[in-house]
This record gives structure tokens, sequence and C-alpha cells, in this order.
């Protein structure tokens, strides 16, 4: 059984990277469609929004990267995995996204009286819609497999698509600029905005995965649910006083605190420990360690 939980493992990680690479293709693809006909447009916001899809891109990169680095096994130096270097990756990965946010920010406002060309429409609409079926796709996949990274990887492209939403506005609006004159500088102000966009994006990512270096415990309700719910899902009478759930990179870390009756031996709690232990192990929860202190019941509890 637990060869076939290893097969498994490795067949959820190849969907992973499947569905990752396709996100890091399309990436490659609408950042470099944007980014080309933003200069040949001239077009600021147009090019800030192909540098975020670049982040984009560089994020996908980071989550294969990750991915495979939670293959590694554990090893003396590292009991628990090397998971927590996809946070490090991360942090390095924030920083660069601010640096272009705030260059972009700078750039935004150099003058140019350059009104877009309405063929523009037709790129970003393309953009937004390959986007948003990515951004899909990746949700669905994510959820199937019940995969975090490509369930996180798509609420994330799906400010992408609100960015090339912003640029098809600007572009809109920039061909009344004869009638409001106004509107001339819409294209500066798109750009400003999906700069800031991006600058919001990189200082949630610090801070998140600085939080996780510190070490951080799972607050969604309903994993930690899961988890009670695969422990009680037994006949055995104990009360499960304590239950965290670690975040290890891409994996969990389980520690539990279970109360069982004073009568009962140590081989029975033993092996209610190892039961209970193998069946997290063999869950849909992506735990890889599993603590487990059993007690017995106090005479007040």
């Amino acid at each position: 059984m637990v060869r076939s939980k290893v097969k498994e493992g490795s067949d959820k990680m190849d969907k992973t990277t499947k569905y990752m690479m396709i996100s890091m293709v399309s990436n490659l693809f609408l950042s470099v469609l944007k980014i080309v006909f933003g200069f040949i447009s001239n077009m600021k916001s147009l090019i800030a929004d192909g540098i975020h899809s670049f982040s984009d891109l560089i994020t996908d990169m980071v989550a294969i990267f990750g991915n495979r680095l939670s293959k590694k096994p554990a090893d003396d130096g590292h009991p628990r995995g090397h998971g927590k270097i996809e946070y490090i990756t991360s942090l390095i990965i924030s920083c660069f996204i601010l640096v272009l946010g705030l260059s972009i920010l700078k750039n935004s406002f150099s003058k140019t009286d350059t009104i877009p060309n309405p063929y523009l429409i037709i790129v970003v609409i393309i953009t937004i819609v390959t986007k948003y079926f990515l951004s899909y796709i990746l949700i669905r996949k994510g959820k199937e497999i019940n995969n975090m990274i490509l369930i996180s990887s798509g609420k994330e492209s799906y400010t992408d698509v609100y960015s090339s939403i912003l640029v098809l506005v600007v572009i809109i609006l920039s061909q009344f600029y004869d009638k409001i004159n106004v509107l001339k500088y819409s294209d500066m102000i798109g750009s400003i905005l999906i700069s800031v966009l991006i600058l919001s994006m990189g200082i949630k990512l610090l801070f998140q995965n600085l939080s996780l270096l510190i070490g951080e415990s799972e607050q969604d309700l309903t994993k930690i649910e899961r988890v009670k719910e695969i422990i009680n899902n037994r006949n055995e009478k104990f009360i499960l006083e304590e239950c965290t759930l670690f975040k290890l990179g891409s994996y969990y870390e389980v520690v539990l605190k279970i109360l069982v009756d004073g009568s009962t031996s140590v081989k029975e709690g033993h092996e209610l420990m190892d039961e209970i232990e193998y069946d997290l192990l063999n869950s849909d929860m992506n735990i890889k360690y599993a603590m487990i202190h059993i007690e017995p019941i106090e005479d007040d509890k």
C-alpha cells in the first residue's frame, strides 16, 4: 500500500507540473505579445500589462521549482524535507516584482502624446479571453487533484485579467481624446494603476512568505475539519484535543494531541497512533509528516 501511495503522489506531482507548464507557456506568449505591441504603439499601459504577465511567468517557474523540491526526501540535516526553499525563492521573486512595479510607476510619468491604435483592442481581447480560460482551467484542475499550487496560481492569474481589462478601457477612452482633452492622459493613468497592482502583489507575496518562513499554521477551517474527519473515522474511543497543520512548502506536517482511556495499553496506544498516521499520510491532504501525542484522559475530562 505504501508503494501505491508513492506512485499516486508522483502522478499528482506530474499533473501539477503539466498544468503549470501550460500556464508558463501561455504567460510567455501573452507577455511577449503585450510588450511587443506595447512598444510598437508606444503604449505604456500595455507594456506594463505585459510585464505583469511576465511576473506571472516567473511565479509559474517558482511553482514548478517548488513542486520539484517537494519531491526531495528528508535527510539528517532536514528531517522535515526541503519544501520551505519555495518560500525563500518566492521572497526573491517578490523583491523582483517590487522593482518591476517601481520601474513601471517611474516610467508612467514620462511624457507621451501617442494615442493607441484601435487595432490594439483585438490584441487585448485575445489576452483577456486566453488568460480567463487559463485561470479557470488551473483552478478547476487544482480542485480536482486537491493541489493548492494550481489553485493559487489560477487565482493569481485573475489579477492579470483585471489589468488587461483596464488596458482595454484605456484604449477605448483614448479614442475620444479629441472631444475630451483630459482623455489623452488615459494611458498614463492606466500604467500607474497597473504598477500599483503589481506593487500590491509584490508586497503581499513578500509578507506572506516572510510569515511562512517564520512558521505558519493552516487557518483554513475546512482543511482542519477534513483532517479531523480522517482521524475520527474509526471505531476506537478517544478524544482529539488538539489538531494543528503546519505549512512546509507545498505539503503539511500535522501535530495531534489525542486522549485515550487510562486503561489503554502501550501496545494499543501505539497501534492507534500507527493507524491514524497511516490514514493521514495516505489521505488527499498532502500530509508528509505526522507527530502524534497520546495521553491518558484525566478524571476531570
